[in-house]
């Protein structure tokens, strides 16, 4: 729950303007009164006018925090580099709230000798946003740990944790990673979206012949859809897309991932955890027991979890994966690399999508996408003829084809880049 603490406390009498929107909210008014050591007076604003007072707050507030530590670590204040100190918590959520403003997907936390450095990706592409003095990031990166609960203690190995964020531009799940490196530990934040913002195929971009292939192979009572493509190249986003467009209907939807990124709603969502033997293969080998309808499984890594997911596609199942590799066509040999009998494959598949993320020139991204077809055919054109269509469009430049699909692409058009 958010909420907005006005400067116009009043010090002598320990009291403290609170705007909630829920002014009978006990349990957040007594975790304020904790914080700030007085009396609450709750006013009650909508959420939007609450966000608004943040927003307004935070224009300058990485500066001005910034300013703050450094005064304080010259007058050899105490608590200056403490991670439950109030500027760090501020720096903290201050440099995720810059992050959800400009439509961040990752923020990365880099340190050096005597700088720690904060890029964000924007639309694939990393983004100096600020450096920060390098005795700031021992407390920075406590604060993250503890917020995504994972062992402060350790800095030797990498951690893995998540956390939800609520700030003045909207709500994220957040996945940490910390990685031990030369001048410290690099941590890196993936900001993912807390609500499902019910997008459907027909918001992807996609051709109309490539939009009518996929709701086929969704409405199929049975087989196996592959999407491939790298880390980030918006599989899942697909994957729900198809998925919200069949949900309503009177079937178990089962989703196995790792992490489970966002609510879905109408899906039965598990989330894997390696770490104490819960695998996708023994995820997947307990969901057929759950009378399941559709499954997606969030990745095929594995030869038994290839082959299980496999079996269920023969018997009744639609079953949705995503696989690692650049092409359409180099997934059967992936699976075959997975142990799968490729005669089995050709017999249950439903066709194979490979696609990336281009960025446009009018700001933001858009999917490039190819359906091979069961029959070994692509549906109007491979990744490479349907990024020259983009670029004949005028939608995405040479240089963008060509940084995410390669210098093999031959343009034949004479726009600019």
């Amino acid at each position: 729950m958010q909420y907005y603490i006005y400067n116009n406390s009043d010090t002598e009498n320990k009291e403290v303007q609170v705007a909630v929107a829920d002014i009978y909210d006990e349990l957040l008014l007594e975790r304020i009164r904790a914080i700030q050591k007085q009396r609450v007076i709750p006013i009650k604003k909508t959420t939007a006018e609450i966000r608004n007072l943040i927003r307004a707050q935070n224009k300058t507030s990485a500066d001005s925090i910034l300013q703050k530590l450094e005064q304080q670590k010259k007058q050899n204040h105490e608590n200056t580099g403490s991670w439950e100190s109030e500027p760090i918590i501020n720096l903290v959520d201050s440099l995720m709230d810059e992050a959800l403003k400009d439509k961040a997907t990752d923020i990365h936390l880099e340190p050096a000798p005597n700088e720690f450095r904060i890029r964000f990706r924007k639309d694939g592409l990393l983004c100096s946003y600020k450096t920060l003095p390098g005795w700031i990031a021992e407390p920075v990166l406590i604060r993250l740990k503890l917020l995504a609960d994972v062992d402060i203690t350790e800095r030797r190995i990498p951690h893995d944790g998540s956390f939800k964020f609520q700030g003045a531009f909207g709500e994220a799940n957040v996945r940490l990673s910390t990685l031990p490196v030369h001048d410290g530990e690099k941590c890196v934040l993936r900001l993912l979206p807390a609500q499902d913002d019910g997008q459907t195929l027909d918001r992807l971009g996609f051709s109309p012949a490539i939009q009518n292939a996929l709701r086929n192979a969704f409405a199929a009572p049975q087989g196996l859809l592959l999407i491939t493509g790298p880390t980030g190249s918006g599989k899942t986003s697909t994957l729900y897309s198809g998925l919200r467009e069949i949900i309503h209907r009177q079937i178990n939807v089962v989703t196995i991932e790792d992490p489970v990124e966002y609510k879905l709603e109408g899906a039965n969502q598990v989330q894997v955890n390696e770490k104490c033997g819960f695998t996708f293969a023994v995820a997947l080998r307990s969901i057929l027991r759950q009378d399941p309808d559709v499954i997606l499984v969030g990745e095929i890594r594995d030869p038994e979890t290839a082959q299980i997911a496999l079996r269920a596609a023969q018997t009744g199942h639609l079953v949705l994966a995503t696989l690692h590799t650049n092409s359409a066509k180099a997934a059967t040999d992936r699976m075959q690399d997975l142990g799968v009998n490729i005669n089995i494959l050709r017999e249950s598949l439903l066709g194979i999508v490979a696609q990336r993320l281009l960025r446009k020139t009018s700001g933001g991204r858009t999917a490039v996408v190819e359906f091979l077809g069961n029959d070994g055919n692509f549906v109007d054109g491979n990744l490479e003829e349907n990024a020259k269509r983009l670029f004949a469009l005028g939608v995405v430049t040479a240089n963008e084809i060509s940084r995410v699909l390669g210098d093999s692409v031959v343009f034949t058009e004479s726009k600019s880049t």
